[in-house]
């Protein structure tokens, strides 16, 4: 089962500030996965995992927003 940090699951599910600004966003969710794996938090194979999310996130973000427009 994939466990990913608390902390990074709580930005990533923060829709509002994904829809509000989705690149930078997703920056922050990338280096906030990056740190993780710096620190020995997540593995190789979390850290891919988490930025694929991220990017997913971003995605999703930009179709809402369109959507919305």
């Amino acid at each position: 089962m994939l466990s990913l940090p608390a902390a990074w699951l709580a930005e990533l599910n923060d829709q509002p500030a994904l829809v509000a600004d989705p690149d930078g966003r997703a920056g922050v969710l990338a280096e906030l996965a990056i740190s993780a794996h710096r620190r020995g938090d997540v593995d190789a194979g979390q850290l891919a995992d988490m930025l694929e999310f991220a990017e997913a996130a971003r995605l999703w973000a930009l179709i809402e927003d369109e959507v919305a427009a």
